[in-house]
């Protein structure tokens, strides 16, 4: 499969699980925060963390295909053209409507945290079990900031971390530098255009994180 990010909470995740290609995109943000969110973005899924600028445009995504788009806004277990996504109800500190996901594409689970701003609780880390790719929050302000971000890592022992909220160039809001991130988990890390991840050539050993450049 490949994920590739879009800015912000805003991820593209493409995979085959069954014959043809599947993509499943999350929390499309709204224009007014200083990115352009990609115009010709179609997929099969689109899944919202919450209904804020930072992730309810949904309707800036096209359908993939002559298929129709499949949103999921709330918690539940869903299933599209063989991605399986189980939505888990975690409310922010100020916001009750929060949401965040396990997807599970070609045997890799990836968990996804929207724009939580605190550390997970036991029943949500029961409900997501075990995860292979986690795609955090780390860049402070409205979203977890590093060091929460670093515990949530540990709450969760993913294999593969993937920030997301962190700088970049032409936001309007300024959230930290991936740097400071990579300080607290101290774990080897590479920077990518796009993540191509499979079940087989995940780390074993030591968890890595990879950074994403802006599509």
């Amino acid at each position: 499969m490949n994920i590739s990010w879009n800015g912000f909470g805003s991820f593209t995740i493409t995979g085959k699980p069954l014959d043809g290609e599947v993509t499943l995109a999350t929390d499309p943000y709204q224009g007014t925060l200083g990115l352009r969110f990609p115009r010709t973005l179609k997929a099969s899924i689109a899944v919202r963390s919450h209904d804020g600028d930072y992730a309810n445009n949904i309707d800036a995504i096209g359908p993939e295909g002559d298929n129709r788009m499949f949103k999921i806004t709330h918690a539940g277990e869903y299933e599209v053209r063989g991605i399986f996504v189980k939505g888990i109800t975690a409310p922010k500190k100020d916001e009750p409507s929060h949401t965040i996901y396990k997807i599970t594409l070609e045997d890799v689970r990836i968990g996804f945290l929207g724009g939580l701003d605190r550390k997970l609780k036991d029943v949500e880390l029961e409900a997501l079990g075990e995860i292979d790719v986690l795609i955090v929050p780390a860049g402070g302000k409205s979203v977890m900031d590093s060091s929460i971000a670093s515990e949530v890592v540990s709450q969760v022992e993913p294999r593969l971390v993937i920030p997301s909220y962190i700088d970049v160039k032409g936001a309007k809001e300024k959230f930290a530098d991936v740097k400071d991130f990579c300080k607290e988990i101290g774990c080897a890390s590479e920077e990518v255009n796009k993540a191509k991840i499979s079940k087989s050539t995940l780390p074993q050993e030591d968890m890595k994180m990879m950074i994403l450049s802006r599509s």
